[in-house]
């Protein structure tokens, strides 16, 4: 029971400490920001490119700031850094349709077209659940239903009418079978957005290899632009993925930038 309270308090604080931005000079960051739109807006790409990259290394980030990082590179055709940026702009905001349909207009040109593993009905259903409210907004309903279940047991204690305390059992058992489902839900989304690793292919084209060595068998080749989950690593140069497919194998890590 402690390791699952201290579990559920982690995923809490992480939370906390994920939708925190860095403190920086929040005048300057606007006057860049509207700089590079005007630039972008002039169809001058990559300056407009080098002034979002100027706010990205003062640590800001925002969906906003990759999503127009995604567009500037779309418009000189350096596909893998939009798909890059586009992915990054998602994860800070996985419902927005404009990233969406961008990110998905990007990927219609890629090369490597993979068909995802098929999940089963339950999988499915979990997963479009999980997917309705986001991480913050599932840490808050696990909190609230936390609090009504403090009330309602206290309620309860104290109750001497035998009706109510039959009601306050009912209840307090619905909340009991909730509570877990509402933190799984939670850590679903976290897991996605902060624990699982993705990056995309950067290389024109890469072999992906059986073992992590140059001289192991290819198993496939990937293309420039591809998703990828990063499963595994050896030493400071290999790194294990895994496609949608489920196909695995070794890639050195300079081919790839991560999500």
């Amino acid at each position: 029971m402690k390791k699952y309270l201290k579990t559920v308090y982690i995923f809490f604080i992480s939370i906390a400490l994920f939708n925190c931005s860095p403190i920086v000079n929040q005048d300057s960051i606007t006057n860049t920001f509207e700089e590079a739109n005007k630039l972008y807006n002039q169809s001058e790409y990559q300056l407009s490119i080098d002034k979002y990259l100027e706010i990205v290394d003062t640590g800001y980030h925002s969906s906003e700031l990759y999503f127009n990082l995604g567009n500037c590179y779309y418009k000189i055709n350096q596909i893998a850094n939009s798909i890059l940026y586009y992915e990054r702009a998602l994860k800070l905001n996985p419902y927005d349709k404009t990233i969406l349909n961008n990110l998905s207009m990007v990927q219609n040109s890629l090369i490597d077209i993979i068909e995802e593993l098929p999940q089963n009905f339950l999988d499915k259903s979990l997963t479009k659940i999980s997917n309705k409210f986001s991480i913050k907004s599932w840490a808050i309903i696990s909190i609230l239903t936390s609090f009504i279940f403090l009330i309602i047991f206290t309620l309860f204690i104290i109750s001497n009418n035998t009706s109510f305390k039959r009601v306050y059992f009912s209840i307090l058992l619905i909340i009991i079978l909730f509570l877990p489902i509402s933190i799984k839900f939670g850590f679903t989304n976290y897991n996605k957005n902060y624990i699982d690793q993705y990056a995309i292919i950067f290389s024109v084209k890469i072999q992906i290899k059986s073992e992590p060595n140059d001289l192991s068998d290819n198993l496939f080749n990937l293309h420039e632009g591809t998703k990828v989950k990063l499963v595994d690593d050896f030493g400071d140069d290999w790194v294990k993925i895994k496609i949608a497919n489920g196909d695995e194998g070794w890639i050195k890590i300079n081919e790839i930038k991560i999500i």
